[in-house]
């Protein structure tokens, strides 16, 4: 049975979709008589280039074709064999399949002295020619530059970088591009006509999403929808025979999380694991639309993706609730998470843990706050918000949109760790110290002698600074039960929290302390070595 995309392979330069710009071009060396002796064709799959080669071949060949005309006659016997693939003097090559030095010899090189058999040229079509092997190339060359007269050559290529400068330079190039969808709407709705069948606009409009401006790859996936055998085919029909699209269940996602619902989100990413739908792909998805949201925000929403019109509209209303900035971030991250994924022992994890950071990073980052929220936050005290935790007021931030990368990451980390101003002063610390180790020493004897070796030293918005003779006493001071205990004492002295922050340096304290430290000693049988 043939295929769609055979049975309706064009088989005139009118009927080729898109590439006008080329086919215009060839069409008019064909009727001025000036062909060049090679030809590459370079462009994504599925969008005409080796259609276009044989019709090359087709005009070249043709005894019927009139003088001052560029299309074939499409009805002898010449153009029939090229058509069929039986003409003997139109050779097409696969190069992935014949990448050595050999075969170029023995398929081109050798073949090219002879005359054609019964047409005026000779043919040589060589597909996917990135393929060949530098030997394969450098043998090729000399023949390619200067071929016999009764010789063209076209190659087609989908990597064009691969191809080494000495072969791009002595071809005429024309790069295809992506086939626009309009003129896919166009083609496979004259198709389903031809067919008789009607088909949905959506899933016609599926497919050409899915062919990504390949119009061989949208014909295949008409084709399998047409086995239907249906008169009038559906989206409910063609769910049956399209792979299934996540593109929907992203977007939704991505709108769960500007919405800081972290547990819906949390909830479709389940769902999506138990629907049995690949992960990567649907990070890869995520990206796309990402990618579409940064196209709206960037003000090129014109240059958006082929994606349904539904998807189209909640992407643009996305872009208007997002600030470029949290969007960089956001993809940034995902990329990052995608990589992650390769290596979890849960695949899901990543992407779950990518909600959860980007919903609580949105809500504090001012990047992601307007200047009146972020006032709201950081010059609210504990009591007005609630009594949520043990959260001091914050001094207010007067420029809530810095300039430069230094202010913008002081201006967070303000935010995140809430630093704020200690109202006590070093001078009230330092007069109620003995206060402070005696309630301390209630709940831990220990640590009094360690706070009775140590000095206040600063009082600054990261806390409360200690000048410790050694490490091994700010290690112990910092451990999490120590510093708990001793940030709890200063609060009920002091009226506010006030953050402990160790720093191992040589202090001169007074002999008393060097009393208590000598009389420990002497009560484990040691002494004390400076």
């Amino acid at each position: 049975m043939t295929t769609l995309y055979r049975k309706y392979r064009p088989q005139q330069f009118s009927d080729l979709t898109g590439q006008e710009h080329i086919v215009q071009t060839v069409m008019n060396e064909i009727t001025l008589n000036k062909i060049a002796h090679a030809y590459l064709f370079s462009g994504p799959r599925g969008v005409g280039k080796t259609t276009l080669a044989r019709l090359l071949a087709k005009a070249v060949n043709c005894p019927n074709r009139k003088a001052g005309t560029s299309e074939p006659c499409g009805t002898c016997s010449s153009c029939q064999e090229i058509a069929t693939g039986r003409n003997i003097d139109v050779i097409e090559i696969d190069a992935a399949s014949h990448t050595g030095v050999d075969s170029v010899r023995e398929n081109i090189i050798e073949n090219a002295q002879f005359k054609p058999t019964k047409s005026p040229y000779k043919v040589f079509i060589v597909d996917e020619v990135h393929m060949l092997s530098n030997s394969a190339f450098n043998a090729l060359l000399k023949t390619l530059e200067e071929p016999p007269a009764h010789v063209i050559f076209v190659l087609a290529t989908t990597e064009l970088h691969k191809l080494p400068a000495t072969v791009v330079s002595r071809c005429q190039r024309f790069t295809f591009k992506k086939i626009p969808s309009d003129l896919m709407m166009t083609r496979l709705k004259k198709i389903c006509s031809d067919e008789d069948v009607k088909v949905d606009k959506e899933v016609l409009q599926r497919i050409i999403i899915k062919s990504e401006g390949g119009m061989r790859d949208a014909e295949s996936l008409l084709g399998q929808i047409l086995s239907l055998n249906l008169k009038k085919i559906t989206a409910a029909d063609a769910e049956l025979m399209l792979p299934v699209s996540n593109i929907g269940s992203a977007v939704a996602l991505l709108e769960k999380l500007f919405a800081g619902e972290t547990g819906e989100a949390l909830r479709l990413l389940e769902t999506t694991v138990a629907d049995g739908i690949n992960l990567d792909q649907f990070a890869l998805d995520l990206l796309d639309a990402l990618h579409a949201l940064l196209l709206v925000v960037s003000g090129a929403p014109d240059s958006l993706g082929d994606f349904s019109e539904d998807t189209l509209k909640k992407l643009k209303s996305l872009g208007t609730k997002i600030e470029p900035a949290t969007l960089l971030a956001l993809t940034d991250s995902l990329l990052k998470r995608r990589q992650d994924m390769k290596t979890s022992p849960v695949p899901q994890l990543p992407l779950e843990l990518l909600v959860v950071e980007f919903v609580n990073v949105k809500t504090t980052s001012p990047t992601a706050l307007s200047s009146a929220e972020a006032r709201d936050i950081v010059a609210t005290s504990p009591s007005q918000r609630g009594g949520q935790g043990e959260v001091s007021p914050i001094a207010p931030i007067t420029n809530t949109k810095p300039h430069t990368l230094k202010d913008s990451i002081t201006a967070a980390i303000s935010i995140i760790t809430h630093r704020h101003t200690i109202t006590t002063t070093l001078e009230t610390i330092t007069e109620r110290w003995a206060e402070l180790i005696a309630k301390i020493g209630q709940q831990n004897h220990s640590l009094t002698f360690i706070l009775s070796a140590v000095k206040p030293t600063a009082v600054s918005h990261s806390g409360l600074t200690l000048s410790v003779p050694y490490s091994l006493h700010r290690d112990k001071l910092m451990e999490v039960k120590n510093r708990m205990m001793i940030e709890s004492c200063l609060n009920e002295l002091f009226g506010e929290k006030i953050p402990l922050v160790c720093e191992v340096a040589a202090i001169d304290n007074t002999s008393s302390a060097d009393t208590e430290i000598n009389s420990l000693a002497m009560q484990f049988g040691g002494e004390v070595v400076n």
